[in-house]
């Protein structure tokens, strides 16, 4: 399977590189509404039936995203809506933000970061349940040792340190997060934080043996074509927490992976196994009604880097968001069998900005479902 990855890879950048015949591209739409558009994809969760909408179908969600965007003050916002087979089901734009504006998306980060951690995972190289300090001996002296899935799942009791706010170096920052003191023993308590993703990001260099944006380039953001996306701050000081800048239609293509369980741009990220560790709810025996970020959310629940916002009766993931501080909602369907993206960028702190996309997000859901 990995050699079937990077194959796939190589033979891609090999056909960019050889100006392959019969490829197009896309640009993005200004003000398009209940627009139809496709892209070829591999097709691991299909519809026999396509659901359509009537053109007004979305009235009442495009009013809330222009409320959202005015309330705000912001420049501009977007909302993107596809099915799994490509097609855009709707798509609308407020103001200057398109699908190829550059955005903030502050911890929208923490699913990709998660992500590249979970291919090593799927070939062998790490494990979830491995103590940190198999990588980052630093570590060792921790009692109890901390697991990379306390990190991922914000259990470990890591907490978060000034370092991850300046132009840092990720591994001079993990070193003072090493010795700063613990919010609790590891595996104990849930509680919400940024510091926890930076350490996972030194992980992934340690293991990937580069820079955490190379790495990021290698196995996630380059096999899937975000080529928009980027690491401010890198090679040394990318952060892996809420650092990351990209675009609706860059993120759109990380969330057609998620809604094909590990197959994205015709290359497989991570296996199916892999992947439903991936989603699924890590928290359950936590008790997180208390965590300031859960209280913003209103999401009791937390898998790798990102919010189940939608469980069924057996508590299996049917619809789940990575949504950031900085208002950007991007979410999976697996019920519909689609994905959307609120795409914003909101510097008025989270607990504005998720709510206010959160309520978009929800009203266009609910429609497809």
């Amino acid at each position: 399977m990995v050699v079937l990855r990077r194959l796939l890879f190589l033979a891609a950048v090999g056909c960019l590189v050889g100006a392959c015949s019969g490829s197009s591209t896309s640009s993005a739409k200004q003000g398009v509404a209940n627009s139809e558009s496709s892209t070829s994809t591999i097709a691991v969760a299909t519809t026999t039936t396509v659901k359509t909408f009537p053109p007004d179908a979305f009235k009442a969600t495009d009013a809330l995203l222009t409320q959202r965007v005015r309330s705000a003050g912001l420049s501009g916002g977007m909302l993107k809506l596809v099915r799994a087979d490509g097609s855009v089901i709707h798509e609308t734009n407020v103001g200057s933000v398109n699908g190829s504006t550059p955005l903030s998306v502050a911890s929208s980060t923490k699913w990709l970061t998660s992500a590249i951690l979970m291919t090593f995972v799927d070939e062998g190289l790490a494990a979830l349940d491995d103590p940190v300090s198999k990588w980052l001996p630093e570590f060792a002296v921790t009692q109890p040792p901390i697991t990379i899935r306390q990190l991922l799942t914000h259990t470990s009791g890591v907490r978060d340190n000034q370092c991850q706010s300046g132009a840092v170096a990720l591994a001079a920052c993990v070193r003072t997060i090493t010795t700063s003191p613990r919010q609790f023993p590891a595996g104990s308590a849930f509680s919400y934080g940024n510091s926890p993703f930076l350490v996972v990001g030194r992980v992934i260099e340690v293991v990937g043996g580069s820079d955490f944006a190379t790495v990021a380039r290698q196995r996630l953001t380059g096999p899937l074509g975000m080529n928009n996306t980027s690491w401010p701050g890198a090679p040394t000081a990318a952060n892996s927490a809420f650092g990351v800048r990209t675009t609706v239609d860059d993120y759109g293509k990380f969330l057609d992976m998620v809604l094909h369980r590990g197959v994205g741009n015709n290359v497989r990220i991570m296996d199916e196994a892999t992947f439903a560790e991936f989603i699924r709810n890590q928290v359950a025996n936590y008790d997180t009604s208390r965590d300031f970020s859960v209280g913003i959310t209103k999401i009791p629940r937390y898998a790798l880097g990102a919010w189940p916002d939608v469980v069924n009766g057996f508590g299996e993931t049917r619809v789940i968001s990575g949504n950031g501080g900085q208002g950007l909602y991007p979410w999976v369907d697996f019920d519909s069998e689609t994905w959307g993206i609120v795409g914003v960028q909101d510097d008025r702190g989270a607990q504005l900005a998720v709510p206010a996309s959160q309520v978009v997000a929800i009203s266009a859901w609910s429609v497809m479902r």
